[in-house]
C-alpha cells in the first residue's frame, strides 16, 4: 500500500510543469491534493483531470508573493480535508542577464517568489506539518550548487534555498518533520518561455537540447520516490 494513501498534499506552482506533474503523481499514489497557483483556469483544468468529482482535489488561485493569500489557502485546505501532511514549495521562475545589465530591483522581484514565496509557504503550513509529523518538500535546482554566467539572480535564489533547507532539516527533525531538497537538472517545462518580466511566450523555443531534458512526469516520479523515503 502507498504511504501517501489519504495524505493531504499542498503544492504551490501547481498549474504547470513539475507542480502539475507532482499533483497527478501524488494523486495516483492515493493522496488528496491542494493545487495553488495564479492561473485559475489552468488549475481547474488540472483539478478536473485528477478528480472530475472534486472530492480528492482542491484548486485555489494563489499568489505566493501576496500577503495573506497562502494563509487563506491553508485555511481552505484544512476546511476541506482537515489536515495537511505534505507541503511542496514549488512556485518559482527565472531571470537572465549579466549583473551589469540588471538592477537590484530585478533581483528583488525574483526573490519575492523564489525565496520569500517559499518562506511564506512554510510559515503558512508549519504548524500543520508539526501536527501530522509531515513532509516539507522544496523544489530547487542543480543551480543551487553550480552558478553559470548570466544566471546570477536565479542561482543566488537557489543557493539561498539550499541554505534554508539545511537549517530547516535540523530545526524540524525534533518535531518529526522531514525536509526534502529537490535539485533537478534541465526539465522540460515552461520556465524558459518566461521573459524577465515573468510573461509567458508560447512561441519561444526551449534553448536546451532535447537530449539534456527530462520530462516533468519523469521528474515527478523521482521526487515522489524521494519523498517516500522521508
Amino acid at each position: 500500500m502507498s504511504n501517501f494513501k489519504d495524505q493531504v498534499a499542498l503544492i504551490t506552482g501547481a498549474s504547470s510543469g513539475i507542480g502539475a506533474a507532482l499533483a497527478h503523481e501524488l494523486a495516483r499514489e492515493g493522496a488528496n491534493v491542494v493545487l495553488l497557483a495564479r492561473r485559475a483556469e489552468r488549475l481547474e483544468t488540472i483539478a478536473s483531470q485528477i478528480d472530475p468529482n472534486g472530492q480528492r482535489v482542491l484548486a485555489i488561485p494563489c499568489d505566493v508573493t501576496k500577503d495573506g493569500e497562502l494563509d487563506q489557502a491553508a485555511t481552505f485546505a484544512r476546511s476541506k480535508f482537515g489536515k495537511i501532511d505534505i507541503v511542496v514549495a514549488n512556485a518559482g521562475w527565472s531571470l537572465k542577464g549579466n549583473v551589469e545589465n540588471l538592477r537590484v530591483n530585478d533581483y528583488r522581484r525574483l526573490w519575492e517568489t523564489n525565496v520569500f514565496g517559499v518562506l511564506s509557504t512554510i510559515y503558512a503550513t508549519l504548524d500543520d506539518l508539526k501536527k501530522t509529523q509531515g513532509r516539507l518538500v522544496i523544489i530547487s535546482s542543480v543551480k543551487s550548487y553550480v552558478a553559470l554566467s548570466g544566471d546570477s539572480p536565479y542561482s543566488m535564489s537557489k543557493f539561498a534555498i539550499r541554505a534554508l533547507c539545511e537549517s530547516l532539516s535540523q530545526e524540524l527533525a525534533p518535531h518529526g518533520v522531514s525536509v526534502t531538497h529537490i535539485c533537478p537538472g534541465y526539465v522540460a517545462t515552461e520556465i524558459r518561455q518566461l521573459d524577465n518580466q515573468g510573461i509567458w511566450h508560447s512561441d519561444w523555443q526551449d534553448p536546451i537540447s532535447p537530449r539534456l531534458l527530462i520530462s516533468a512526469d519523469q521528474t515527478a516520479k523521482q521526487i515522489v520516490k524521494a519523498i517516500s523515503r522521508r
